[in-house]
């Protein structure tokens, strides 16, 4: 929670659209002026937060205007827009196409490493077993994978002023979306978005060599992220809300220009600093048919975590001590002030929003007080320093923790959105790894880090805690005070254990228990040097951990792939270790899960790896070219062995970079993809198949 004083929303005259499925809002000409608002709400951090949807495009821009930091422009929209309402969105229980058996007849091929099984993740490379769908330098490739001696570069397409980000393939349907550049191009079909644009296109691959475009979309906002499940994909963008004639984010089907339901773009009781919005909208891959659309407005939007049920969308909220400050000096000198600057004040609070801004008023409020401060003779200058000091300490121990973790609940069932709620807990998390869903419990790991502040007197060691929310968000158990002076590294939630890494000089693998959500326990822990960024389960007595090997003083030393023997819960054990010989050996697998490649009955595990040699002249360097491809594992319960890297020096990118991006596996082959280069070696021996090119983009210098 945020102390800023943030004004709400007053008395606000509404606009019911009673059966009515569309509406032209025209921009109207000249400016008017109207009243502005200001209101200072206390904060109360124990009260409970309601979920509530905006009845008028009047209330949501007053909403706009009244908590805006910056100005509010307003974007003209040519010809007007039109006004979905509820009735108007197509029904989502429909028949989904399924993936034909003809995908997969005599073919076994590895799926995205997805958190939650039965969610797909969106991503840059996909299979079908037959075909490779992958994304290298804005083009998207359909590339003939398998049998390993007959693939080609099947298809190109080519998207202009388009950046795809994301893939999903779901039998004969192949969805491609991003983040979309031709501001030109908007503003001639009447639209000018503040917060950009992204696209989103699904194409029919029956005929991989000419696949055919179904469906087009323009969502406003930047692409955020996206899962799909059963055929329906729930699509995430972020936008900043704009107070113009239609402050519904848009929503554009080839030429066709609409925007959210105004009943759909739903808000909290809570002061907001700066809000954002966040629409998820679900669009059916089948028949490429948006489905629903669902508008939140949040404070800001970090990680998202999906299960089957519900999307949980964080941000993490501090505490600001020197708000805080300013809060209390108005406060105390707000009745001593001279008549004449109460009705300044009064002046600027009455301020049109669109004249002035939140922020603004803020500013202005502030400097009259100051200057009355400034003016002061200097024996009651130090008197209100000093009641300050002690109305702001009196403000801080209202405070039990200065940092948060806000949690936005979004339901999703067969493409259809419902908002549920909003629930905190102390800390941040370290990504979506961080949070789980188990029946209707949420479970999330945060670390509260070091503060320092002038007043508090709590201490100032950075903590780990694992919190259990029940379905309406409120806390119901909790483990606190794990690990002090450390932050967590990587956690893992399987059943009702949860695995996490801590570290600041060693590392503590701790097993913790959550078969009573009321009463989260620690059964054991281990210290090791070094730490693991991901964890995945081997089995479920068996943890491999992903990560940096460390001196017992916390010197990095190495990449470390680590085996985690949990049978015994209260005392884990490190059984197996793979350490590289190069201290600043990389891989991207330490942070996108999505590049981990593991499957237990190969023995097979696949990360990408590289090494950029800084030479003998740095304390432990040794000369020599370094490495940049993939390494390839045997692994099983009880040891790990590095098999040998697929090189990738050849892909035409910057040689200190990571060239891997993806791996994945098809009957008896192993694909790795990098920028321009897509290999394919055997699984049994690792020999070369054959290397499939992908256009790599000039570097502006001649290359010998």
């Amino acid at each position: 929670m945020k102390n800023i004083i943030i004004a709400i929303l007053s008395v606000i005259a509404v606009t019911v659209f009673a059966g009515c499925t569309q509406q032209i809002i025209k921009q109207e000409q000249g400016v008017k002026l109207q009243p502005g608002s200001y209101s200072d709400i206390i904060l109360d951090p124990k009260a409970p937060v309601v979920t509530e949807n905006f009845r008028s495009v009047e209330e949501l821009t007053a909403f706009i205007k009244a908590n805006s930091r910056g100005p509010n422009y307003g974007y003209a929209m040519a010809g007007g827009v039109r006004m979905m309402a509820e009735s108007a969105m197509p029904d989502a229980a429909m028949t989904k196409a399924s993936p034909t058996a003809a995908d997969s007849i005599a073919r076994e091929f590895s799926e995205t490493n997805n958190q939650v099984a039965g969610v797909d993740e969106a991503d840059t490379t996909k299979t079908d077993g037959e075909y490779i769908y992958t994304v290298s330098n804005g083009i998207v490739y359909i590339v003939k994978a398998y049998p390993g001696e007959d693939a080609k570069v099947e298809y190109k397409i080519r998207l202009e002023d388009a950046m795809p980000q994301g893939l999903f393939v779901y039998g004969d349907r192949l969805a491609v979306f991003g983040d979309y550049q031709n501001y030109e191009w908007l503003r001639k079909s009447g639209f000018s978005p503040r917060s950009g644009m992204t696209f989103f296109n699904v194409y029919d691959t029956s005929d991989k060599a000419n696949p055919k475009l179904l469906k087009e979309y323009k969502f406003e906002g930047s692409y955020f992220n996206a899962r799909m499940m059963e055929g329906d994909i729930y699509f995430i963008a972020r936008s900043s809300p704009t107070a113009r004639p239609i402050p519904m984010p848009i929503i554009m089907e080839g030429l066709d220009v609409r925007n959210v339901a105004i009943d759909r773009v739903f808000y909290y009781n809570i002061p907001y600093n700066n809000p954002q919005f966040v629409t998820v909208h679900a669009i059916g891959i089948d028949n490429a048919e948006l489905l629903d659309s669902q508008t939140v407005a949040v404070e800001d939007s970090q990680v998202m975590y999906m299960s089957e049920k519900n999307i949980y969308i964080t941000y993490t909220e501090y505490i600001n001590e020197w708000q805080i400050r300013q809060k209390a000096l108005e406060e105390l000198v707000r009745d001593r002030i001279p008549q004449a600057d109460k009705d300044l004040i009064e002046k600027i609070k009455s301020t049109d929003d669109d004249v002035l801004s939140r922020y603004e008023k803020e500013q202005k409020i502030y400097d009259i007080y100051q200057n009355y401060v400034y003016y002061l003779p200097a024996d009651e200058q130090e008197e209100l320093e000093d009641d300050v000091e002690d109305l702001v300490k009196k403000k801080m121990d209202e405070y039990e923790y200065l940092q948060f973790t806000v949690i936005n609940k979004l339901g999703v069932s067969r493409g259809k959105i419902t908002v549920e709620g909003n629930g905190k807990v102390p800390g941040r998390i370290m990504n979506q790894f961080s949070m789980d869903e188990s029946g209707s419990h949420f479970r999330i790991a945060t670390t509260i880090d070091q503060v320092w502040t002038y007043m508090s007197k709590r201490p100032t060691e950075s903590t780990n805690n694992v919190y259990v929310l029940d379905d309406g968000m409120n806390i119901v158990g909790k483990l606190e005070g794990l690990a002090e002076t450390e932050q967590i590294y990587s956690t893992r939630f399987i059943d009702d254990r949860l695995y996490m890494v801590t570290f600041r000089q060693v590392d503590p693998f701790f097993v913790i228990d959550l078969s009573d959500p009321k009463k989260p326990k620690e059964l054991g822990q281990l210290k090791i040097p070094g730490f693991s960024r991901y964890l995945h389960p081997y089995d479920k007595d068996t943890i491999i951990g992903i990560g940096q090997e460390a001196t017992d003083s916390g010197r990095i030393k190495g990449l470390k792939i680590s085996l985690f023997d949990v049978r015994d819960v209260s005392k884990p054990k490190e059984v197996a270790k793979f350490v590289t010989e190069e201290r600043y050996a990389q891989s991207t697998a330490l942070f996108e899960h999505k590049a981990f490649l593991f499957d237990r009955d190969k023995e097979l595990l696949v990360i990408p790896a590289y090494s950029y040699d800084y030479g003998p002249w740095e304390r432990g360097g040794s000369a020599g070219a370094g490495y940049n491809g993939a390494f390839v594992f045997n692994i099983r319960k009880d040891g790990i062995e590095l098999r040998g890297l697929i090189d990738h020096s050849q892909s035409s990118q910057l040689y200190w970079q990571p060239m891997v991006e993806r791996s994945l596996w098809i009957n008896e082959l192993l694909y790795t993809k990098s920028l321009s280069l897509i290999r394919i070696n055997r699984i049994d021996n690792l020999a070369s198949v054959k290397n499939v090119t992908l256009e790599s983009t000039p570097i502006g210098i001649k290359v010998y």
